[in-house]
């Protein structure tokens, strides 16, 4: 037993020894040691590289694909911008035209009134004178310009002139169809009497107007007054033409 105290305790005695050994040769200067080159400070604005990491494929992968549809996202509203500012323009722009278009519809409408109103009144100002104008023809020549039936040229004559009803035109019909036969151009061979009431001679028309050769209305206003002066009226003259065979 003591021998088994005394070997350990020498054992202790060792250890410890060869720790302050060590502990001496630490705290010593015999071996030189080389220290690190001390870190100089960045001047401002100096680039000073980073400590490269290594990258990870599958983080950036996803970081790359993020990039993209934020990218492919970021143009298609871009252009959905674009487009509805395009049409939003073009809304503004058939706006304007639309404005413009009931502007210039109403306009013309206006025009299209005003052009309706002056053709009506330039319409009823030409009937006007054409009225004016039958009315001094009719004056003057006893009938309605145009008219080319000599029995209704003689109606309107008596009508307008002497103011004869369809009574009195109905006798001096009667008489004018016995002596012309409603013939301008008749002529008596044997007397020389003339035209539809057979003026004797036929120069006697003259006194209304010198174209009695040929213008009905001549002859039928030289007759009308022949008979009105001689027998009273065309009724009167016809009295007279069934009892003595002329008038």
């Amino acid at each position: 037993m003591r021998r088994l105290v005394r070997h350990g305790l020498a054992g202790l005695g060792a250890a410890t020894f060869a720790v302050v050994a060590g502990v001496t040769a630490l705290g010593a200067s015999t071996t030189p040691t080389v220290a690190a080159p001390p870190v100089a400070a960045a001047a401002t604005g100096e680039f000073v590289p980073v400590q490269f990491v290594p990258a990870d494929p599958v983080a950036d992968a996803e970081r790359a694909a993020t990039a993209e549809r934020d990218t492919r996202e970021a143009d298609r509203a871009r252009i959905a911008a674009t487009t509805a500012q395009a049409a939003y323009q073009r809304a503004v722009g058939l706006g304007t035209q639309g404005r413009a278009i009931d502007e210039r519809s109403s306009e013309i409408k206006a025009e299209i009134k005003a052009a309706k109103a002056k053709a009506e009144a330039a319409e009823a100002a030409a009937e006007a004178a054409e009225k004016k104008a039958r009315d001094a023809a009719i004056a003057n020549e006893g009938y309605t310009p145009g008219t080319t039936d000599v029995r209704e040229i003689a109606r309107q004559i008596l009508m307008n002139k002497f103011s004869y009803g369809e009574d009195q035109y109905a006798c001096f019909s009667w008489i004018i169809e016995r002596e012309s036969n409603w013939d301008v151009h008749a002529q008596n061979a044997s007397s020389g009497a003339y035209g539809l009431p057979q003026s004797l001679p036929g120069s006697k028309m003259a006194s209304v107007a010198p174209d009695w050769r040929d213008n009905p209305a001549t002859q039928i206003v030289w007759g009308a007054q022949y008979m009105k002066s001689r027998y009273g009226s065309p009724c009167d003259a016809k009295s007279h033409w069934e009892s003595a065979g002329n008038y």
